[in-house]
């Protein structure tokens, strides 16, 4: 028998036998972000393989679900927009781990910058 054909067996086997099958346990990690006004953010976070990805929203509300096979710290950081200097406006940063709250953190934006930077979830 050819060295593929044994590879190409050994292959179905390990598919076929459900002995050898691991099933690995799924992590759902869900990031949102609530704003008290509609406007144009970017979300930096690191993504399932530990990368780091910024996404762009205008609106209230943004959310990001990510499925992880091992627990690790996943980075959540927002960077919000006032280009109307709108006074006393808020953010929520929420991080959820298997639908339970972990992190919540309130804040009050400021109304005397266009930007205000980085926000990072601690």
């Amino acid at each position: 028998m050819s060295t593929l054909k044994i590879a190409l067996q050994k292959f179905i086997n390990s598919i076929t036998n459900k002995n050898l099958i691991e099933i690995q346990p799924v992590i759902t990690v869900e990031l949102q972000v609530e704003l008290s006004f509609t406007t144009f953010c970017q979300v930096s976070y690191t993504n399932e393989e530990g990368n780091y990805c910024i996404r762009e929203f205008t609106g209230k509300a943004w959310s990001k679900k990510l499925s992880l096979t091992q627990e690790r710290e996943v980075q959540f950081s927002v960077f919000v927009n006032n280009h109307l200097l709108l006074k006393e406006q808020t953010m929520v940063m929420t991080k959820l781990v298997d639908d339970k709250i972990v992190r919540q953190q309130k804040i009050q934006l400021d109304a005397t910058s266009t930007y205000s930077g980085w926000h990072k979830l601690k």
